[in-house]
């Protein structure tokens, strides 16, 4: 049936062509549908065999403790995104014997089957280097400087690169024109793509800035002056940079915005070991008087009193007021919540009409915010439990 049908021809150049020559048009339905199926079913044992090798090769490879990032491809499934290309290469390189074909229909087949195939390979590599890109995230995440040094906004401009030059490649195939060509085209669209990416441009200036200088990490307590963003720090990117509010809500600014308009971190505070306790007492000018023997007396007697005061200091005899300050210095001193290395001030301040503020200035040795209240809102209980014993009163507005 067959007999006379497959010929080699040798050309000028010494390559040898396959060739099928045929007048009937059942013999010719039947090789163009044995030449369909064989690309179809050969495309489909190649990606069955290219994906099981390649994953039982992998798979072997990253069983080894240190092999770490290769465990988190694999997670990801880069490999798994890799294993189309090579039946979408075959495609590609079947196309052109559709073409060589003079059947009816199938020969219009070839160049738009073989265009089809190298936009699947372009798509196929994107989605493989997103999984790739998602891998790095991954792992790098879990290195101890990884919420010192966040690369998730760097990894989004990645992304965007990736789109742009897989945009410009689907044109430039479906176009059948070069990249370059279109290149040329972008650059006088540069201004447009500036408006447009306006934000993102300045989001990765200001996401390298933030880097570079260690400005900002996630974990950090910051407070944003005309935003209401006092919280810390959940999730930085190109663009924005989330922060969850003590009352849980959560607030999306541009990252921009921490350089142009300042930001507090409050990361030293709690680097350091100290938080600050900053209270003023404003008292009533009329109670302060100099101490004497009967109200010496009075407090050597209390037993509320955490140490002996004095009403003298060198000599100098000392108003109540003046044994008020140094009982609270010594009380201060000897409290084991205190960071005496730190500055440790009991000062008065400017008279006002509501009176003579008397401010307390000192450090807690624990920062975390719940902890710190306790331990202020203690010591603030003792002051002010302990000032009337000194004939002192509390000015208030009657």
């Amino acid at each position: 049936m067959f007999g006379g049908i497959f010929h080699i021809v040798t050309d000028r150049d010494g390559n040898r062509h396959f060739y099928a020559y045929t007048d009937s048009a059942v013999v010719a339905t039947l090789l163009v549908i044995a030449l369909l199926l064989f690309i179809l079913l050969t495309s489909a044992l190649c990606y069955y065999l290219t994906r099981l090798i390649m994953l039982w090769i992998v798979g072997r490879l990253a069983r080894g403790e240190r092999r770490k990032w290769l465990q988190a491809a694999v997670k990801h499934k880069v490999f798994d995104r890799l294993a189309p290309l090579v039946p979408a290469y075959f495609v590609y390189l079947s196309a052109p014997l559709l073409s060589g074909l003079s059947f009816p229909v199938i020969y219009l087949l070839g160049p738009p089957l073989e265009t089809l195939a190298a936009c699947y390979m372009v798509l196929t590599t994107l989605r493989a280097a997103f999984a790739f890109l998602a891998s790095i995230e991954d792992r790098y995440s879990h290195f101890p400087h990884a919420a010192e040094r966040p690369i998730k906004s760097f990894l989004q401009v990645t992304t965007i690169v990736l789109y742009l030059a897989v945009l410009i490649a689907l044109i430039s195939l479906l176009l059948h024109r070069s990249p370059a060509y279109f290149l040329t085209g972008v650059s006088a669209m540069t201004a447009l793509l500036i408006i447009i990416f306006r934000d993102s441009l300045l989001g990765f200036v200001a996401s390298i800035q933030l880097a570079a200088y260690d400005m900002l990490r996630v974990g950090d307590w910051i407070e944003v002056p005309g935003f209401v963003a006092d919280g810390t720090v959940i999730d930085i990117a190109l663009n924005t940079i989330k922060v969850r509010n003590f009352d849980n809500s959560i607030v999306t600014i541009p990252s921009y915005v921490l350089l142009s308009n300042g930001v507090k971190n409050w990361r030293g505070m709690v680097e350091s070991g100290g938080r600050r306790l900053k209270h003023e007492i404003h008292l009533d000018t009329d109670s302060i008087r100099f101490g004497d023997d009967e109200l010496l007396a009075k407090l050597l007697t209390s037993t509320d009193l955490q140490t002996a005061p004095s009403a003298t200091n060198d000599g100098q005899r000392l108003t109540n007021l003046g044994m008020f300050r140094r009982y609270l210095l010594a009380y201060f001193r000897q409290h084991p919540a205190i960071r005496t290395d730190m500055p440790l001030v009991v000062r008065l301040l400017q008279s006002t009409e509501r009176g003579l503020p008397l401010e307390v200035f000192v450090f807690i040795n624990d920062t975390d915010w719940e902890s710190f209240e306790h331990i202020q809102s203690d010591m603030l209980d003792h002051v002010y439990g302990v000032l009337p014993q000194f004939g002192l009163r509390v000015w208030q507005k009657r």
